[in-house]
């Protein structure tokens, strides 16, 4: 059972190497972690944890990839989850507010 597990959780990030590609192409680069640690301890984003919860709470996944991102005039956080039956979801959140963001 745990090979299965295993070889499921494989699968699923495989799948996801062609989507962070396809992604990185149209949007600015994101931010190190270094530069999210200063973002975040000066105040100007909230913490990653509060946009994980969120996201969370509305793919019902668990976060598998996370980055966060310049938009417009402010930063986005773009959340990857997995459900437990393989579905991933994709959220963006305000990383000013830590709200999720509209979907177009």
């Amino acid at each position: 059972m745990r090979n299965v597990i295993s070889f499921t959780f494989a699968a699923a990030l495989s799948l996801l190497a062609p989507v962070a590609a396809y992604a990185e192409d149209e949007a600015p680069a994101c931010l190190s972690d270094e530069d999210l640690r200063h973002l975040v301890n000066s105040g100007a984003v909230v913490p990653q944890i509060y946009a994980f919860r969120t996201a969370r709470s509305q793919t019902g996944g668990d976060v598998i990839n996370a980055s966060l991102c310049p938009k417009d005039a402010g930063f986005v956080y773009r959340i990857t989850t997995l459900t437990k039956d393989g579905k991933l979801g994709r959220v963006q959140i305000d990383a000013v507010t830590g709200k999720p963001m509209e979907s177009h």
